[in-house]
C-alpha cells in the first residue's frame, strides 16, 4: 500500500455557479438583480484562463505525548520529522488510520494578475473579482478533497473533513511543513514563507484524516492501530488519560 507518493491533482471545473460566488459578498450587493449577469462576465474568463490543481500525500500518523519533548498532545508522521501540533490536528489524527497533507491553488500571482488587469475597471468588477476567487479556490479545494475521498474509499476508509492551516488551533506555520512534504514549489509554484504566510492568497493547506469506520465505533487500545508501539502505554497510561491496568 503506498503511502509516500505525491499526487497531483487537475481541480479545474467548467463553470462558476453565480450562487457560490455570492456566498462571498456582502449581502447589500446580492440585492442586485444585475448581478448573476456581473458574475458571470468575470467568472467565466477566470475559470477559462486559470487551472486549479492540487497535490496531496498520505502518511500514518502516530501519538506522540511523551514529556520533555512533547509537553502537549502531537502527531508525528512515522518516518519522517514531521509533527501536527494543536489540539484540534490530535483529535482529528489520534483514530486516522493515515493522514494527507493537502494543498490547492488556483493559479500563480502573476496569473491572477494579469487578469486583474484585463478584467477588472472599477470597485465592483474589484470585489466581484476577489469573490470569485475565493469561489474558484474553494471548489479546487473541494475536488482535492474528492480526489483524497476516492483514494480512501479505495482502501476500505472513509475521509473526513479538511483542518485547514491558521483554523483552530491549527498553527499557520505548519504551511513551511506542508510544502516540504509535498513539494509545492516543484509541483504547483507555491511556496510558504517561514511564518506559513503562502505565496499567492488564493490556495487552500490542510490536512485530511482517512478513517476506518469500524474503528471510529468502537473506541479503545485493543482497537488502535499504534497498540504494538504505543510509548504512551508503556508507561501505564492511554491517551486519554486513564491508566491500563496491570496484568496479574
Amino acid at each position: 500500500m503506498q503511502v509516500h507518493t505525491i499526487h497531483e491533482i487537475d481541480c479545474s471545473v467548467d463553470a462558476i455557479d453565480p450562487a457560490v460566488v455570492e456566498a462571498f459578498l456582502d449581502a447589500e450587493l446580492c440585492d442586485d438583480p444585475m448581478l448573476a449577469d456581473s458574475i458571470c462576465a468575470l467568472a467565466d474568463p477566470l475559470v477559462a484562463a486559470l487551472t486549479p490543481r492540487g497535490v496531496y500525500k498520505l502518511f500514518n500518523p502516530a501519538i506522540c505525548t511523551l514529556p520533555p519533548k512533547y509537553t502537549e498532545p502531537a502527531i508525528k508522521l512515522v518516518g519522517t520529522l514531521a509533527v501536527l501540533h494543536g489540539s484540534a490536528a490530535y483529535e482529528r489524527m489520534a483514530e486516522a488510520e493515515h493522514t494527507a497533507m493537502a494543498v490547492s491553488t488556483v493559479g500563480t500571482d502573476e496569473e491572477v494578475a494579469a487578469l486583474r488587469e484585463r478584467l477588472v475597471h472599477n470597485e465592483l468588477d474589484a470585489l466581484l473579482f476577489d469573490a470569485c476567487l475565493e469561489a474558484l479556490a474553494s471548489l479546487a479545494a473541494a475536488r482535492l478533497a474528492e480526489a483524497v475521498a476516492a483514494d480512501a474509499q479505495e482502501r476500505g476508509l472513509h475521509r473526513g473533513s479538511t483542518l485547514e492551516t491558521g483554523t483552530e488551533d491549527f498553527p499557520l506555520s505548519m504551511n513551511t511543513t506542508l510544502a516540504f512534504f509535498t513539494q509545492t514549489e516543484k509541483r504547483l509554484g507555491l511556496t510558504a514563507a517561514e511564518d506559513g504566510t503562502p505565496s499567492d492568497r488564493w490556495s487552500t493547506w490542510g490536512v485530511i484524516g482517512l478513517y476506518n469506520t469500524e474503528q471510529k465505533k468502537r473506541r479503545g487500545c485493543a482497537y488502535c492501530h499504534n497498540v504494538r508501539t504505543c510509548t504512551i502505554r508503556k508507561i501505564g497510561m492511554t491517551c486519554h488519560g486513564r491508566r491500563t491496568r496491570k496484568r496479574k
